[in-house]
C-alpha cells in the first residue's frame, strides 16, 4: 500500500477517519455466512462506503486494489476501478504495470483480463506489441491458459494483427507441445479471420502440418481434429491424399497399435462414403466393424461407438432406399 494506509486497518487510519464504514448487515451474513478474515470485513465495509458516496480519488484507487488482494474476482470492485480510472485520468501504463503483477499472481480470473481489454481499448493501438509479448510470456509460463490465448484472440481480432506472424507464433508452440488443442484452435481462428479457409493453397499447407504431427504422434487428438477441421467444408474424404495417408497410417501400422483416433476417422470416412453413395454397403460394413473394435479399445466413448455403428446401418438402408426409389 502506499501513504494513504500506514496502518494495515482502515478503521485505524486517520486519514479515512471522514469515512463512516458500511459492515454486512445480520441478515446478510444469515443468508450467506463465508469466513472471511478482518482486513477483508474492514476493507470491504470502507468500499461500500465509498461506493455509495461515489467518490473517486487516489485514495478509493489504493482501497481497491487491497480489495482486489483480498478478492481478485469481485466484478463490482474492478468495474468500479474502471469508472474511478477513468475519470481520474488514471495513468494508464502505470494500471498496466499493475495488472502484469495481478495477472501472474491470478493468471485465470475472468474479471482482471477483462478489466485489462478496457486499458487496452484506452491506450489504442500503442498497446498493441506489449499485448502479444505479455500474451506469450503468461503461454510460454501455463501452455493452454485459456484466458491468454483468449485475449491474445481479441488482440488480433481488434487491431487487424497480420497473419504471418500469429501463424508463426502458433507453430512455435505446437513445436513445444504438439498436444496444444489451444495453438490449433488458433491457427485456426487466424485463418478465418483473414478468410483463408478458402485458399487451396494455404489449407493445403495447413494440411501437410497436420499430417506431419500425426505421423510422429498418431494418439495426437489435436492434430486429428485439426486435420477435420480443416477438410470438414468439402467433407474429409474429399482430399485424395488426405485418404492415402490414412489408409497408409492403417496398413502400415500393427494392429494392436492403431490410434483410436486414426480408426475414428477412417469410420467417419466410410459413414461420408455412405452418404455420397460410394461402395454403401462396404463402408457400412466397415464402418461398424471400426465402431466395434473402437469400443474394446477406447471404452470411455461406448456409448458414442454404438450409437455411431447404429448410425451407419441407419444411413445404409437410407442410401438403399434411394437407389430403390430411382
Amino acid at each position: 500500500m502506499d501513504e494513504f494506509s500506514s496502518s494495515p486497518l482502515y478503521k485505524d487510519n486517520a486519514d479515512w477517519k471522514d469515512v463512516t464504514p458500511i459492515y454486512p448487515s445480520k441478515n446478510e451474513e444469515v443468508a450467506v455466512k463465508i469466513a472471511v478474515t478482518e482486513d477483508f470485513i474492514d476493507a470491504f465495509a470502507y468500499f461500500r462506503a465509498v461506493l455509495i458516496k461515489n467518490e473517486k480519488s487516489p485514495r478509493v484507487m489504493a482501497l481497491l486494489e487491497d480489495c482486489i488482494r483480498l478478492n481478485p474476482a469481485n466484478y463490482t470492485v474492478w468495474q468500479y476501478r474502471r469508472v474511478c480510472l477513468t475519470e481520474l485520468g488514471w495513468d494508464l501504463k502505470k494500471e498496466m504495470r499493475y495488472l502484469d503483477d495481478i495477472i501472474q499472481e491470478s493468471s485465470k480470473n475472468y474479471q482482471v483480463w477483462h478489466h485489462r481489454r478496457f486499458i487496452v481499448e484506452l491506450m489504442g493501438e500503442s498497446a498493441v506489441c506489449d499485448e502479444l509479448r505479455f500474451c506469450s510470456e503468461v503461454i510460454r509460463e501455463e501452455e493452454k491458459n485459456y484466458h491468454a490465448w483468449q485475449h491474445r484472440q481479441w488482440v488480433v481480432r481488434t487491431f487487424k494483427v497480420p497473419l504471418d506472424d500469429e501463424l508463426t507464433f502458433a507453430l512455435k508452440m505446437l513445436l513445444i507441445d504438439s498436444r496444444n488443442n489451444s495453438a490449433y484452435n488458433y491457427r485456426y481462428f487466424m485463418l478465418t479471420l483473414h478468410d483463408k479457409t478458402e485458399d487451396k493453397d494455404r489449407i493445403n499447407i495447413e494440411i501437410n502440418l497436420a499430417k506431419e504431427f500425426i505421423q510422429n504422434i498418431p494418439n495426437n487428438e489435436s492434430a486429428w481434429n485439426y486435420l477435420t477441421g480443416l477438410l470438414i467444408t468439402n467433407g474429409i474424404t474429399s482430399d485424395s491424399n488426405v485418404v492415402s495417408f490414412v489408409e497408409d497410417l492403417y496398413e502400415t501400422t500393427p494392429e494392436d497399435k492403431r490410434s483410436p483416433f486414426l480408426l475414428a476417422f477412417i469410420a467417419d470416412m466410410m459413414l461420408e462414403n455412405i452418404e455420397n453413395q460410394t461402395a454403401a454397403e462396404e463402408s457400412a460394413e466397415r464402418a461398424k466393424k471400426l465402431y466395434k473394435t473402437l469400443q474394446s479399445i477406447d471404452p470411455v466413448r461406448i456409448n458414442y461407438y454404438k450409437h455411431q455403428s447404429l448410425l451407419a446401418q441407419t444411413m445404409l438402408i437410407k442410401s438403399q432406399t434411394k437407389v430403390a426409389a430411382k
